[in-house]
Parts: C-alpha cells; structure tokens; sequence
C-alpha cells in the first residue's frame, strides 16, 4: 500500500511538470503602403505579384511578379495585348502527344518604360510583391 502511494504521488509529481506549451502568438504581417497604393506621390505604378511557381526558384517567381505588374502599367498606358493559345492532342495508338502553338501580338503607340521601385516578400505567405513604376 505505502509503495503503491509512492508511486501516485511520484505519478502526480512528474504529470502536473508536464503543462501545455502556450498557443504561439499569430502575428498579422503589415504590408507597405505601396502595395494597397502603387500610385503613392502621383506616380504611375502597378504591382506584380507571385506565389509559389512550379519550380520553386525565386529566380521564377521574380520573374512573374515583373512581368504581371508590367502588364498591369501596359493595360494603364492602353496598349493592346493579343494572345491566342492553340492546343492539338494527337494521339496514335498508345502513344500520344501534345502540342502548343502560342501566338502573341502587341499594338502600341508608345512604349512603355519602368522601373522596380521596390521588393517585399510576404513572411506568411511566400508571395513576392514587386512595385514597378513608370519612368
């Protein structure tokens, strides 16, 4: 009986050391002002942004974010942007293949110059913001 009281209280001793770790703190990420507002100080600008890329390089996602907030400033300026996709699935027995002819077609009256004005990258979420604005 005594060795069975020792041991619950031994038991009791070593489970009450044995708390909960406290829930860690969720922290809500500040973004810049530019990315609500690419326009700051009446300039024209246009944010690009990337999430995770088929690749997982940030050589790639900064690549897409440049080339989204490009397209956003071409589409402010009115440059007109055509793109046609034209897929063929040609299939022979039990071999089959696929083909992509994308074809790409730019009017514009003026050209569009720019720069990065600035970079942030999302600590939450891994998506890149880049500022472009025109020159």
């Amino acid at each position: 009986m005594k060795s069975l009281l020792t041991l619950l209280i031994l038991l009791f001793v070593v489970f009450s050391g044995c708390s909960p770790q406290p829930a860690p703190q969720s922290y809500k990420v500040q973004k810049p002002e530019w990315v609500s507002n690419p326009n700051i100080g009446g300039s024209v600008g246009a944010i690009g942004i990337a999430g995770r890329t088929y690749d997982q390089k940030e050589s790639t996602k900064r690549k897409i974010a440049i080339a989204r907030a490009l397209d956003e400033l071409t589409l402010q300026q009115g440059v007109k942007v055509e793109l046609s996709m034209t897929k063929r699935d040609i299939s022979t027995n039990e071999s089959s293949s696929t083909i992509v002819d994308v074809k790409s077609t730019y009017e514009a009256s003026s050209t569009v110059t720019a720069h990065i004005e600035k970079v942030w990258e999302n600590p939450s979420s891994g998506e890149l913001f880049i500022w472009m604005v025109m020159d």
